[in-house]
């Protein structure tokens, strides 16, 4: 009798779990489809029941609000539930909710713990995201070396993320002998599936010639794509090489075109760049108005080399008004910044107000008095 019941609850049970994968499989269409609603009934009545991938596929749309009203807490909530059944998703998932405080107090502890579980349950994500804490040392003490270890397991599993961090380590010999050649190889590899950071360190790199040759060519190439994928500070260094004819020829139309979308995106170097442009008449009519106008946006935002120039617009009365505090002020601030010049524009505006000042009482003094 015994043997039968057992036999019984083994056949219910080799039913049951494929009608549960059926089940995900349908609540995964429903879903594909944008029925979201259909989808939210399936997985729920299986996380119900305690299946781990319907209790992380809620987590997934809680947190993204797809199909449903973003909530955190309920995200990091089924998050939990799944992790604890050892879903390395959802493993991964908790940790970063952990990490970055979304849904659950921030826990650099509780995030390395979780991270690691992921990892070791061999989530790729979960891998890259605890080399990450160990290259910063969050929720563990800093080491390089097993940061390396788990940005190559991740990056040779294809996470573009971790060849960002691998290269970077033997870019600059960070837990890894230095090694520029492999660092690049490793960059170039997640630049081409479209990781921005990749592409701009590489970018900067061909830029600086710190590391590698100097190759302005290769420079404004990989610019370029990282600007096409919306980089403010790719669109301003591109408007700047194409200005200055580094890689390509000079060309002011397109400078300027580039320095308007990074400037529209508030980037300040390009807003002081459009400022000089028209100061200069370079691609666009000359105007000192418009000049100051647009250095007066970057300078806002605390941009030294444009707190500088509208300090020697103010000193000069260029584009505006002369006035002697704010120029003071903003040629002080440059020059607490290190800003080459600004020391000496100082000395000279002090030189000539006295020389106004003088001016105006030797003027007063021969004018008769009625």
């Amino acid at each position: 009798m015994q043997a039968a019941n057992l036999l019984t609850a083994f056949m219910l049970l080799n039913f049951l779990v494929p009608v549960a994968h059926a089940g995900l499989a349908e609540a995964d269409r429903a879903f594909d489809s944008g029925m979201y609603t259909n989808a939210y009934r399936e997985y729920k009545s299986l996380a119900d029941s305690g299946n781990a991938d319907a209790e992380y596929r809620l987590g997934e749309m809680y947190n993204s609000g797809k199909g449903l009203p973003e909530n955190l807490e309920k995200a990091a909530s089924w998050y939990r539930k799944a992790a604890l059944q050892g879903h390395p998703a959802a493993q991964n998932r908790l940790g970063v909710a952990y990490r970055d405080g979304r849904g659950v107090p921030a826990d650099s502890n509780q995030a390395f713990l979780w991270l690691q579980s992921a990892a070791d349950n061999g989530d790729i994500d979960g891998q890259t995201n605890l080399a990450m804490l160990h290259d910063r040392g969050e929720g563990t003490r800093q080491d390089l070396d097993k940061a390396a270890d788990w940005y190559k397991l991740a990056a040779e599993n294809g996470s573009a993320t971790a060849q960002f961090g691998l290269g970077s380590a033997y870019l600059f010999g960070k837990g890894l002998q230095q090694n520029p050649e492999m660092g690049m190889i490793w960059l170039t590899r997640a630049a081409n599936q479209g990781n921005l950071p990749s592409m701009k360190l590489i970018a900067s790199m061909y830029d600086s010639g710190d590391v590698v040759s100097r190759d302005y060519n290769k420079a404004l190439s990989w610019y370029r794509k990282a600007a096409a994928e919306g980089d403010a500070f790719a669109e301003n260094r591109v408007g700047e090489m194409y200005r200055d004819g580094l890689g390509t020829r000079s060309d002011y139309k397109t400078s300027m075109e580039y320095f308007r979308k990074a400037a529209a995106q508030d980037n300040a170097d390009a807003q002081l760049n459009i400022g000089l442009m028209y100061f200069s008449g370079l691609g666009v009519k000359q105007n000192d108005q418009e000049a100051v106008s647009w250095i007066k946006r970057a300078a806002d935002q605390d941009n030294p080399q444009a707190q500088y120039a509208l300090g020697l617009a103010y000193a000069g009365g260029i584009g505006t008004h002369y006035d002697y505090n704010r120029a003071d002020h903003l040629l002080r601030e440059a020059e607490e910044n290190d800003i080459s010049g600004a020391a000496e524009q100082r000395s000279l505006l002090a030189e000539e107000r006295n020389a106004r000042e003088a001016r105006r009482e030797q003027m007063l003094q021969s004018t008769p008095l009625q």
